[in-house]
């Protein structure tokens, strides 16, 4: 491994990629979305006004109808509320989200669409498309990317139902591979966008030195060593960082970092007689964000 004397070179040999995506024209949503809004089905009379009737979202331009099935509309779902132009249904979230799907009918034959994903008032990734109401592939949404707003442009009338969607957030997710690992490496604060994100190793008596080990490989789900299991690939070569038992990281800000992901692995030298080992601990993989 390398042993690095600062942080800030890691740092800012990191090159976030641009993972957006747009979902257009599939035949289902998100795999495993941790929310999902249905608009239920007869929870208002048909072409009531929505605006926050739904926990987590503010709608505009939009009422609520009840049917059956129809091409993944089921039971209620929003639909015009033809007030006027601009013709463009806003749904905006409580808080941040980085990935949804949602079922659309543009109503008429082979109209065009315009979906905006828009953080803070800034529209950060768009597409068109000419869609009907009897297609079957007619999910639509964004991957990849952090936004809290979905401005949606149609022509006359639409339908939207079956909101699917992810939180976006700054997390850490600690692996540790078949357990054989001491669990002694831990985030303190989450790893913010322009923020100083701090971690710890626990250091026993017997404990030397402590190093944060970066993946730029991203992580492994175990490979057996003499000194525990290493929890990152090891292609490109992980970068070690000397310290502890407190680490502070300077993450990098702007948009292009929203939802990247950075392996990391804690490791130990500890005395143990007369011997000094190194001791592979658990793995935590951050995904920066806000």
């Amino acid at each position: 491994m390398r042993i690095l004397l600062s942080t800030t070179l890691f740092v800012a040999s990191l090159s976030p990629t641009v993972s957006a995506q747009a979902i257009i024209a599939q035949n289902q949503g998100l795999t495993n979305p941790q929310h999902v809004i249905d608009f239920g089905a007869n929870l208002y009379p048909n072409f009531t006004p929505i605006t926050n009737q739904f926990a987590g979202i503010t709608v505009t331009h939009a009422r609520y109808f009840t049917t059956g099935m129809v091409v993944n509309m089921v039971g209620g779902f929003l639909t015009n509320d033809f007030s006027g132009a601009p013709d463009t249904l806003t749904i905006r979230f409580a808080n941040p989200i980085q990935d949804l799907a949602f079922a659309y009918h543009q109503i008429g034959t082979w109209q065009p669409s315009v979906f905006r994903a828009v953080l803070a008032g800034t529209t950060v990734f768009s597409f068109s498309n000419l869609s009907n109401q009897t297609q079957t592939n007619n999910w639509f949404g964004f991957t990849g990317i952090v936004f809290d707003e979905l401005q949606l442009d149609f022509v006359a009338d639409f339908n939207v139902d079956t909101l699917q969607f992810n939180d976006a957030g700054a997390t850490c997710t600690t692996r540790n591979g078949s357990g054989v690992n001491p669990l002694d490496y831990r985030c303190v604060t989450r790893p913010i966008l322009g923020s100083n994100w701090q971690s710890a190793i626990a250091m026993p008596a017997n404990a030397l030195a402590a190093f944060l080990v970066f993946g730029p490989g991203g992580g492994n789900p175990g490979l057996p060593s003499p000194f525990g299991e290493i929890l990152l690939n090891l292609a490109p070569s992980p970068i070690a960082v000397s310290g502890g038992p407190a680490f502070n990281i300077n993450i990098p800000n702007g948009p292009q970092w929203n939802g990247f992901v950075i392996a990391t692995q804690g490791a130990r030298i500890d005395q143990v007689g007369n011997q000094q080992s190194v001791v592979l601990l658990n793995a935590i993989d951050l995904q920066l964000g806000l």
